[in-house]
């Protein structure tokens, strides 16, 4: 009786063994099922700006937006549960070439290269070299920042920098081309040749409103470099790049040797490569991190876990909180806040010579996405894959505009009917067809604009609002371009 019940026993020890190895096999298989299917419909599921009412939405492919936009190359990864759901790369490291793009290709992350930045100085601020409130002429050493006769109210902090509400002048860094000469440390500081920026000045009051100007980065590596006595790269992959293993992720305004082997090429908008294949960037802090979506993503999830206490690897709890907290307007320390609650989430966007990315995660939802490409149109494309993404993981942001289709009286339509120039080598050629306006710019592809109102008109690919202009008599005379972040205007030359 022993003997059976012992075997029973064993029997039914071995069973339970069996089955809950199959329910491990079956969750690990589910999960990258799971992974595998929402990759398919992101690949599949781009979607344009403008959805027209009643309509259904169009879902496109990537890689056939990547030709549409002439982008060679792009790599994502995406967040799910606080760990890379999957990653991928699309297309080319170099137009015309057979060198495809990898998880493993780094890219120039411009922007994104500003909250590594501000990691790696709040990593010192844990350690107690400073304060978020320190005054930075009490850092610097060799050069001092010149505040102003009646400018400032209080001296300029680094919580002022991070949250760029320093009160310097707006400016993005435009880098420099092989064959030009790249300007030390103080020529960048101080605006001379052959540094391409202007000198590093105050401008506006300290704390008073935010002006995005990526100089207070440059200063804040300036400021590191000197408090720490050590290069920023060293600084930068000593507290942040090794702790989180950012193998392929690197400081440097020269491609590092060890990750040229697998670099994207940057591309202009006509679809060429770069000269040189990229611009150089010495200032570091605000866009020269080469890095990979894969690494970027890694970072992510280590500021999520960090804020929500599950890690500490590199700055402390509050320090990642602060980072995700709206101070002033709706910036956190080198993020974009929006939103709150579950909805919450922070941003960043990077825009390089060739190269444009994006970076988006939700703390709660514990998801998020980081998405590398090799071109200056990769913005538009961006933009698509964000929407594709965002239906996918069902996140409440990132939608598309719903807008509804409206015709004129034909008359309206020919009073635009005709050539408008915004410089002398491009001109805007406008025609009527049915219940919208034809219009194809020098050297690009005809595209249709549809009625907003009925000066306005708008395209859904990508979105473009057109407002034509009239003079004092009521007749057209001009228009003005607006897309993304500039305008331009046309007057009408016949």
């Amino acid at each position: 009786m022993r003997i059976k019940k012992r075997n029973k026993r064993r029997q039914f020890f071995i069973f339970l063994g069996f089955f809950l190895l199959m329910m491990f096999l079956w969750s690990c298989e589910t999960e990258q099922s799971l992974a595998r299917s929402r990759q398919k419909a992101a690949e599949k599921g781009l979607l344009k700006a403008v959805v027209f009412k009643g309509m259904q939405p169009e879902k496109m492919n990537l890689m056939e937006r990547m030709q549409y936009y002439r982008v060679p190359g792009v790599s994502l990864a995406v967040i799910d549960k606080l760990r890379v759901e999957w990653t991928m790369g699309y297309g080319f490291r170099r137009a015309g070439e057979n060198n495809s793009i990898t998880p493993e290709t780094v890219f120039q992350a411009a922007s994104l290269s500003q909250p590594v930045a501000g990691q790696t100085a709040l990593h010192y601020v844990r350690t107690g070299k400073f304060q978020l409130n320190t005054g930075v002429n009490r850092l610097l050493r060799s050069w001092k920042l010149w505040e102003g006769d009646n400018i400032n109210q209080r001296e300029v902090t680094l919580f002022d920098l991070l949250t760029h509400t320093a009160g310097l002048v707006e400016w993005t860094f435009n880098g420099y081309s092989p064959d030009e000469e790249i300007p030390s440390s103080e020529q960048i500081l101080e605006g001379l040749k052959p540094a391409n920026s202007p000198c590093l000045r105050i401008v506006y009051s300290p704390g008073s409103e935010v002006r995005i100007s990526e100089l207070g980065f440059f200063l804040l590596q300036r400021l590191l470099e000197d408090v720490l006595d050590k290069p920023f790269a060293d600084a930068a992959s000593e507290s942040v790049l090794k702790p989180l293993a950012m193998k392929r992720s690197a400081f440097s305004a020269v491609l590092p040797e060890a990750l040229a082997g697998n670099a994207a090429v940057g591309h202009l908008r006509d679809g060429e490569p770069v000269k040189g294949g990229y611009n150089r960037y010495p200032e570091l802090a605000a866009a020269g991190l080469w890095s990979t979506p894969n690494d970027m993503a890694v970072f992510v999830i280590d500021i999520m876990k960090t804020a929500l206490g599950e890690s500490d690897h590199v700055i402390s709890p509050e320090a990642a909180r602060a980072m995700l907290t709206p101070h002033v307007g709706n910036r956190g320390l080198a993020f974009k806040v929006e939103d709150e609650g579950d909805d919450l989430y922070f941003t960043i966007r990077g825009r390089n010579h060739g190269f444009e990315c994006v970076l988006v995660a939700y703390p709660v939802r514990r998801q998020g996405v980081v998405i590398m490409t090799n071109s200056d149109n990769g913005s538009y494309l961006i933009d698509e894959i964000l929407r594709g993404v965002s239906a996918v993981y069902e996140w409440p942001h990132f939608q598309q505009e719903v807008k509804t289709l409206y015709r004129l009286d034909p008359s309206i339509y020919k009073q635009y009917v005709g050539r408008y120039e915004i410089n002398p080598e491009y001109i805007l050629d406008v025609k009527f067809e049915d219940y919208y306006l034809v219009i194809q710019p020098t050297g690009q592809a005809p595209t249709k604009f549809y009625v907003e109102n009925p000066s306005m008109f708008f395209s859904t690919d990508p979105l473009i609002r057109i407002r034509f202009t009239r003079d004092e008599t009521g007749r057209v005379n001009g228009l003005m371009l607006y897309q993304r972040d500039f305008s331009m205007k046309g007057r009408k030359i016949n």
